[in-house]
C-alpha cells in the first residue's frame, strides 16, 4: 500500500457500525423471514425462561408483558413471517418485536430463519385431491374389478357381487376404530363439530349392509365366524393407523374416499338389478346409498380444511407421500375381491376352515 493511500485512509477512516445501525440492518433483513424457536419455553409468574442444552435465558415480565411475550414465542414456529407476527402482536411498535427476535437470534435460540411455503388448508386439500385422483386414474387401469364395476355394460358374477358386499361390511365394521380417534382432533370447536358430523355420517353403514346380507341368509353370527380378505384388513389397519397417528391425513382423504365409494355402489346396484338379485337385498343397498353414502362427507371435508388456516410445505410433503400408499392399498382391496370371489364357490371364509 502506498504512503498516499495510508494517508487518505487516515483522513476518511471506515467507521464501525453502531449497535443501532446493526439492529436497523438486521431488521431490514428479517422482515420477511419465518423465525422458529429451537429451545424449550418455560412459563412462570414473573419470568419466562428459554432453555437449550443446559443454558438458560430469562425474561422478567409483568402480567401485561407476559401475555404478549408468551403469544409471541408460541407464534414463532416457522409458519408465519416476522411481518405477520408484528402485525398480530404489536402493530404500533414493530421495532420492539424485531429487537426481541434479534436478541434471541444472537443467543442462538432461533433456527436459521428461512422462508417457508405456506398453503391454506383448503388449497392444500385441493392439491392432495388432485394428486389422489390422478394416481387412481393411473393405478386402477389394470384393475379388473374396478374397470368392471365402473362400466354400464356387461355383467358381474353373482359371487363377486355378494363378495363385494361382504368385504365392504367388514370394512364398515371398523368405522368406529377409524373415526372415533379423530373426535378429539386438536383444533377449533368448529372443526371438532364438523368431525362429529363426519362420524355420524359413517355410523350405521355396517348395519344397513348387514341388513342386506341377512336377506340372502348371511347373518351377523355367521360373519363373526369369518375373516375378511387380507387386503381388506390392510385397508382397515392403514386407515386406523392414520386415525391414531396422522388424523390430518385421514381427514384429507375422506372426500375422495367417499366419492369413490359412492361411485362404486351406484354402479354396483345397477349390476345387482341386472343380475336380478333378491329385491329385499337391493332395497337395503339403495337405502345405504341414499342415507349414508351421499356426497355429504366430501362437503364436510372441504369445510374442515377451510377452518385450517395454513399447512406448511413440510407437512404438505408428508401428506403427499402417504397418498401413494393409500392408493396402493385401495387398488389391492379391489383386486383381492375380484381374484378371490371369482375363483371360489364359498362366500364366507370361515375361521375353522382356514
Amino acid at each position: 500500500m502506498s504512503k498516499s493511500t495510508i494517508t487518505e485512509s487516515k483522513k476518511n477512516p471506515i467507521k464501525p457500525l453502531t449497535t443501532d445501525k446493526k439492529i436497523e440492518l438486521y431488521n431490514q433483513k428479517i422482515t420477511e423471514m419465518y423465525p422458529r424457536l429451537t429451545c424449550q419455553v418455560n412459563l412462570y409468574q414473573e419470568q419466562i425462561i428459554l432453555s437449550q442444552n443446559g443454558r438458560h435465558f430469562a425474561f422478567q415480565v409483568n402480567d401485561k408483558l407476559r401475555e404478549r411475550l408468551e403469544k409471541l414465542l408460541l407464534m414463532m414456529d416457522g409458519s408465519r413471517s416476522l411481518s405477520e407476527i408484528q402485525e398480530i402482536i404489536y402493530p404500533k411498535n414493530p421495532e420492539a418485536i424485531n429487537e426481541i427476535v434479534h436478541n434471541l437470534d444472537r443467543q442462538g435460540f432461533i433456527d436459521d430463519v428461512v422462508q417457508l411455503r405456506v398453503t391454506s388448508g383448503i388449497d392444500a386439500l385441493l392439491e392432495l385431491e388432485d394428486l389422489t385422483n390422478n394416481l387412481f386414474n393411473k393405478s386402477l387401469k389394470e384393475n379388473h374389478f374396478y374397470k368392471a364395476i365402473n362400466l354400464t355394460t356387461g355383467d358381474l358374477p353373482i359371487n363377486i357381487l355378494y363378495g363385494f358386499a361382504i368385504e365392504y361390511y367388514h370394512l364398515f365394521c371398523h368405522n368406529c376404530f377409524l373415526y372415533s380417534p379423530i373426535l378429539s382432533f386438536q383444533g377449533s370447536t368448529k372443526i371438532q363439530q364438523l368431525i362429529k358430523e363426519l362420524y355420524f355420517q359413517k355410523y350405521g353403514q355396517d348395519e344397513l349392509l348387514l341388513a342386506a346380507l341377512n336377506t340372502i341368509g348371511i347373518t351377523g353370527d355367521k360373519l363373526i365366524e369369518t375373516i375378511p380378505l387380507t387386503e381388506t384388513m390392510a385397508m382397515c389397519n392403514g386407515l386406523a393407523y392414520w386415525a391414531n397417528f396422522d388424523p390430518l391425513f385421514l381427514l384429507s382423504i375422506q372426500g375422495v374416499l367417499a366419492e369413490k365409494t359412492l361411485e362404486a355402489f351406484e354402479s354396483y346396484i345397477h349390476f345387482c338389478e341386472q343380475a336380478e338379485l333378491d329385491s329385499c337385498f337391493i332395497k337395503m343397498i339403495k337405502q345405504l346409498i341414499t342415507t349414508k353414502l351421499n356426497r355429504e362427507s366430501e362437503s364436510l371435508t372441504r369445510h374442515i380444511f377451510q377452518e385450517i388456516p395454513h399447512i406448511n410445505e413440510e407437512m404438505s410433503q408428508r401428506l403427499r407421500r402417504q397418498i401413494y400408499l393409500f392408493v396402493e392399498i385401495y387398488n389391492n382391496f379391489y383386486k383381492a375381491i375380484w381374484n378371490h370371489y371369482s375363483n371360489t364357490s364359498d362366500l364366507l371364509r370361515r375361521i375353522p376352515t382356514i
